[in-house]
């Protein structure tokens, strides 16, 4: 099934417990004395992360959720139970709206973090409270939710088409994102781990940019939000003749990421120059290298499997 980073979900939180009118008679003062309980307050919606899951798909076919209503209470100062919660798992990097106010509900990037989304209704008193009459039980809560999924990454990686960018988290993470020789192999984020003095660092790859992605051209903006959170991009360029001139393909890359969101130009970022094994790599780089009059350029060969060695040892220093 396709990677899913975005839902729609309509949630019920559950309705309170209706409270009793009753009357218990004592015989010796031949009173009525009201002894109605208090109903149970209905279930709430909750919405918490679970490092189990990679995406939304989950909630794609399953739009409705609620949450059980109270009891209803009884005689004899007996209170209603409590409705169930409904808890709804998602994973890390799920930000929840309200969808008609287009409130922010929580951004969720913590293990285990929950909120409630919706509150059950408070359950009716009863007339042992009351003295009299009854006091009507609430509904609970009904909402539309938006949830949408920004990956959790410490490194994005950012590239044109067939620059080498899956090929690239493949070899170093060992992951097995699908590969091939024409645009858009890539079709959904890929997510790979890397360990630097025993700590994870997580690389996102999304799919390929084409120029005026951020307008909605090509696959790419569709995921630019999945880099949003990263603190390290990695710009990947290929260096083969059929690929952009690397300098040029760099000029486009930044300006679309500017026109998506600005701040993404604030990261620290790394560059990388692929297929060195080709014989026109060579004069290729030299050229990037005058034309961006930087020295900081890693090159590398994923066909060889060369220098990779100095990226991991790059990425880690970012990682200390």
């Amino acid at each position: 099934m396709s990677f899913v980073d975005k839902v729609k979900i309509y949630v019920k939180a559950g309705d309170g417990g209706q409270g009793c009118l009753s009357f218990y008679f004592h015989k010796l003062s031949s009173r009525r004395i009201p002894n109605g309980g208090d109903g149970g307050r209905g279930g709430d919606i909750v919405i918490k992360t679970d490092t189990n899951l990679w995406d939304l798909t989950h909630l794609k076919f399953q739009k409705h959720h609620k949450a059980d209503k109270g009891k209803h209470a009884s005689s004899n100062n007996k209170k209603g139970g409590r409705g169930k919660d409904r808890v709804i798992s998602v994973p890390l990097g799920t930000v929840v709206r309200d969808l008609e106010s287009g409130f922010l509900i929580r951004d969720m990037t913590a293990k285990d973090e929950s909120v409630i989304a919706a509150n059950g209704g408070d359950g009716g008193r009863g007339n042992a409270f009351t003295k009299s009459e009854l006091i009507l039980h609430k509904e609970g809560e009904e909402k539309t939710l938006l949830l949408e999924l920004k990956l959790l990454a410490n490194i994005g990686l950012v590239g044109f088409p067939n620059a080498g960018k899956t090929t690239f988290i493949n070899t170093l993470c060992k992951t097995r994102g699908k590969i091939a020789p024409y645009p858009f192999t890539t079709l959904e984020p890929h997510l790979g781990v890397i360990w630097h003095q025993d700590k994870p660092i997580k690389i996102a790859d999304i799919p390929g940019l084409i120029e005026d992605a951020h307008k909605g051209r090509g696959l790419g903006d569709l995921f630019l939000k999945h880099i949003q959170r990263t603190q390290v991009l990695i710009f990947i360029l290929g260096l083969s003749d059929t690929d952009i001139n690397p300098k040029e393909a760099l000029e486009k890359l930044r300006t679309e990421l500017r026109e998506f969101d600005p701040t993404l130009l604030e990261r620290e970022y790394i560059l990388i120059a692929n297929k060195m094994d080709l014989p026109e790599a060579a004069s290729k780089l030299k050229d990037l290298k005058k034309s961006l009059k930087t020295e900081d350029i890693l090159s590398i060969s994923l066909l060889d499997k060369a220098g990779l060695d100095k990226v991991e040892t790059k990425i880690g220093s970012y990682f200390n």
